[in-house]
Parts: structure tokens; C-alpha cells; sequence
């Protein structure tokens, strides 16, 4: 079987692996999609090593064997990734703080025994049958492709104390940024702003839910934002970008005693104005993946249309399309989500 995997700095190879089979505890899931996330695209550009085992973190499939012990799922079940819950015997655990489970968290970055060999970036995966979920009919295959970046956004939000008509900025417009963007305004946002410098992806977030959309390239955004709001800062900025500098520039954007919640993944140091941050008294959050209970949220968001997902989908390639999927993310950021579908 062909997996596809980043295996250097601008290099997706297809490598031959194994055809999984159903062991005790685990369930073999035939791939239906699987998304091109933000961090497989970082790691394409930067070449360092990339753990299998996430390269292709966002997949949705049918259920095709399951082993001994499993009674989750069953043969033709459709299902999506996640974690599962919390094991309550991990030291964070036992200290009462199941939200940090350290079991979930290694299922989320693929490390630990519930983590796979490869990710979907194949047309089959074996995997812990506790880390599927059973998706809606509501939803298509396609959509359901977007679920796990779109809980990764609910989570964001559940993690980030959003008050009834607060404003919210949002930088970056990449599938997170756009997914945010809009779980703010389900959480009671009054005004969000959204900045970003890709113009296709500026209109998108306005098509969506966004008041006022900045291109930090040729405008000052605090001017802008501070004209729209007619006050100098915003309630809560969502760092979404994953870019060092944009932390600093988040702090820069709220008004003192706001909230920066970062959520992209940035891939270097950051440098920040200490003293700034302490005048502000900064409050400070950030969230990493997800939970259990958030794909529950985030199915239900989905399929009555509070969560759109359509809109970001803009293309579908096949496994041996791969190399150049990822290389029009990283040139081309017209293009927002594109999912893999191994069938092709």
C-alpha cells in the first residue's frame, strides 16, 4: 500500500507500507478524504523531520474490519479522527485536571501506543478504535473532512473567555483562521475583523461572518480596527497565523485587560514587548488540538449549518497528485483546504 509522506524540505513521497489489519483494540478505516493540514504544509517547507504518524491528521472513512475487544464500531460505520478520552490515570488526571489529559494530548500529536504508523495520506489505516467517531448523516464525505480542523476551532473558543458583543480579531485567514472567525461569532462576538494578506481568502471571510477584513500588507491594522470600533483595542484577538512576530502583534491589537488566545502553531521563537504585555495586563490563552466532548460540539455546529465548511474546500487531488498539492498550498494561498482522496 502507498502512503504518502513528507520525507524532506520540499519532498512528499509515496512509500510502500503494509496493508493494516484489524489487531485487538484497533479498526481498519478505508479513506474516503483526507486534508492538507497548515502543519504538513510547514513541514514540507521546512524539511525537518515530520512524525508519520500526523502526516495526514484529518481524514474521514468507512470502517472496513475491526479487531478483538473493539464494540465502538462496526464493519461499514462511517467515522472521523480524534482522540479519545481522557484515561483519568495519567498524573494530570489524578490531579483532577482532565482537560490536560497527557494520554489525549499524545493522540493528538501522535506519539504514545494509541498512535498510528502513517496518517491518511493512504487508502486505508489501522487505528485505536477509541479515537473514532461516528459522523452524522448530515454531514458528506467531504464535509466531514473538515471536522477535525473545524473542532480544533471549537476548542479554540471553549478554551477563550468570548463575552456577548465582544470584538474579535482574527489573524490569518488559512482554514483555522476562517473556521475561528466563525465559532467566535457563534460564541457572541458583536464584531469580528479578520487579517490576513491573501485577497481570495479576505472576501471568503466576509462571505462568512467577518465585519471588517485588514490586509496587513498595505494598511496599519490598528488604525483601521481601532476607526471601525471607534476604541483603541479589541476585546479578544485569536492568533491564528502561526507566524513568531503576530504574537507581539496580537498583543499590540487588544486593549488593556483583553485576551490573546493563540492558536496557531508558530515555528520559531517569538520575540515580545515585555512591559507592553505587563502595562496591558495581558490575559493569555492558548489552546492545542482538542477534546473529546468538542467533536460532539463541533458535529452538532456542523451539520445544521452554524459551521460552514463548503466554502473552504477548493480542490481534490489523488494520492499521486500529492507532491503538487502541497506545493500550490505553499505558493498559492488563493487555495484554502484541499482534500486528498485516495480512491483517484
Amino acid at each position: 500500500m502507498h502512503v504518502g509522506l513528507v520525507t524532506g524540505k520540499h519532498k512528499v513521497e509515496l512509500v510502500e507500507m503494509p496493508t493494516p489489519t484489524a489487531v485487538a483494540g484497533k479498526a481498519v478505516v478505508d479513506i474516503s478524504y483526507c486534508g492538507i493540514c497548515g502543519t504538513d504544509v510547514h513541514a514540507y517547507q521546512s524539511g525537518k523531520p515530520y512524525n508519520p504518524a500526523i502526516c495526514g491528521h484529518e481524514w474521514v472513512g468507512h470502517v472496513s474490519a475491526v479487531g478483538a475487544s473493539v464494540g465502538s464500531v462496526k464493519e461499514g460505520d462511517r467515522v472521523a479522527i480524534g482522540v479519545g478520552a481522557a484515561c483519568g490515570q495519567c498524573g494530570t488526571c489524578v490531579r483532577g485536571d482532565a482537560q490536560h489529559c497527557e494520554s489525549v494530548l499524545a493522540q493528538a500529536v501522535g506519539v504514545g501506543p494509541m498512535a498510528s504508523t502513517h496518517g491518511g495520506f493512504a487508502s486505508a489505516i489501522a487505528i485505536d478504535a477509541d479515537r473514532l467517531y461516528a459522523v452524522p448523516g448530515a454531514l458528506s464525505d467531504e464535509q466531514a473532512g473538515l471536522l477535525e480542523p473545524a473542532t480544533v476551532a471549537v476548542h479554540a473558543l471553549r478554551r477563550t473567555p468570548v463575552r456577548l458583543g465582544d470584538s474579535v480579531v482574527v489573524i490569518g485567514a488559512g482554514p483555522i483562521g476562517l473556521l475561528v472567525l466563525q465559532a467566535a461569532r457563534l460564541s457572541g462576538a458583536g464584531t469580528v475583523v479578520l487579517i490576513g494578506p491573501e485577497p481570495s481568502r479576505r472576501a471568503l471571510g466576509k462571505t462568512l461572518v467577518a465585519d471588517l477584513v485588514v490586509d496587513p500588507t498595505a494598511e496599519d491594522a490598528a488604525t483601521v480596527i481601532q476607526e471601525h470600533l471607534g476604541i483603541a483595542g479589541a476585546d479578544v484577538v485569536f492568533e491564528c497565523a502561526g507566524i513568531p512576530s503576530t504574537i507581539q502583534t496580537s498583543v499590540d491589537l487588544i486593549r488593556r485587560g483583553g485576551v490573546v488566545s493563540l492558536v496557531g502553531v508558530a515555528t520559531g521563537s517569538a520575540t515580545i514587548d515585555a512591559a507592553g504585555w505587563l502595562v496591558k495586563e495581558v490575559n493569555l490563552v492558548s489552546s492545542i488540538a482538542y477534546l473529546h466532548e468538542d467533536f460532539e460540539l463541533c458535529k452538532a455546529l456542523m451539520a445544521d449549518g452554524r459551521l460552514v465548511t463548503d466554502p473552504l474546500h477548493t480542490s481534490t487531488v489523488s494520492l499521486a497528485e500529492l507532491d503538487q498539492a502541497f506545493q500550490t498550498l505553499a505558493e498559492h494561498p488563493s487555495e484554502v483546504k484541499i482534500l486528498v482522496d485516495p480512491r483517484l
